[in-house]
């Protein structure tokens, strides 16, 4: 079932609590984060963002095919310039990114497949996924993938096979249809499909520990932009890319205009 955009996850937390108030919480109430914008840059090109991540000087981009085809791109973050690596077409859905001892993985959502690339964006080989692809990051040592449900999935990148799973709760529920994901000092943080939350997981416990509203991002987009997103209900907040250099964050959509540069803040 498909939500309203504007959806937040604090109407979700206030029922968690409600149907578990007989119970003991196994989850402690989460803080609340701000993102604070310190710059923005138009792409050149648009893509259906639906992985996201920084390598050096420029953020790699895996696209899915709604109002556009499925590629590996990289961008420029100072010029928002876009740079196509490989166009796959409509042969799959392109989902997740990550990039692992410098080798690019990538999702398909139901093909069922994950691709394994260079720098360059030349496919080495693929393996096969049991489950759908959506969100993909690392742990410098496996994979971390998820589904569309409540659970992160630990992988082997040699052969996707899964090593053990964490169901992650907001409160006491599952809190499922966790997309884009991002891997910053052992912390995960996710886009929550359909919502403009960001929340930051820990892996150990599966207990999301923060959560961002960033509706905030609408009131800096120009009226095109505005538009342009209220013309498809699919064009939704996704793309966390995290520059361990800098210690920023690039925020962005699915065929968004506009990546936002800044830093989370707790509350």
């Amino acid at each position: 079932m498909r939500a309203s955009p504007a959806r937040s996850l604090a109407i979700g937390f206030a029922a968690a609590l409600v149907s578990g108030a007989a119970f003991a919480q196994s989850c402690p109430t989460p803080k609340t984060m701000t993102f604070q914008v310190a710059s923005q840059v138009k792409r050149d090109v648009l893509g259906f963002t639906q992985g996201f991540e920084v390598r050096g000087d420029r953020l790699f981009e895996s696209t899915g095919m709604i109002a556009g085809t499925t590629r590996l791109t990289t961008i420029d973050p100072k010029t928002g310039k876009v740079t196509v690596l490989n166009d796959f077409g409509r042969r799959f859905f392109g989902e997740g990114l990550t990039i692992l001892k410098d080798q690019i993985y990538q999702l398909s959502w139901q093909e069922h497949l994950a691709f394994v690339y260079d720098l360059n964006g030349k496919l080495i080989r693929s393996m096969r996924n049991m489950h759908d692809g959506w969100g993909l990051t690392n742990d410098g040592t496996n994979l971390i993938f998820t589904d569309g449900g409540d659970r992160l999935y630990y992988v082997n990148p040699a052969d996707f096979r899964i090593l053990r799973s964490v169901p992650v709760k907001l409160g006491n529920a599952p809190l499922a249809a966790l997309n884009e994901l991002e891997n910053v000092d052992g912390k995960i943080y996710s886009n929550v499909f359909l919502t403009w939350d960001i929340v930051r997981i820990e892996p150990r416990t599966g207990c999301v520990e923060a959560i961002a509203h960033l509706n905030a991002l609408w009131d800096r987009m120009s009226p095109e932009e505005r538009r342009h997103i209220q013309s498809d209900t699919n064009f939704v907040l996704n793309g966390i890319a995290y520059d361990s250099q800098r210690k920023v964050f690039h925020i962005t959509g699915k065929n968004w205009m506009s990546i936002f540069t800044g830093r989370f803040v707790d509350q």
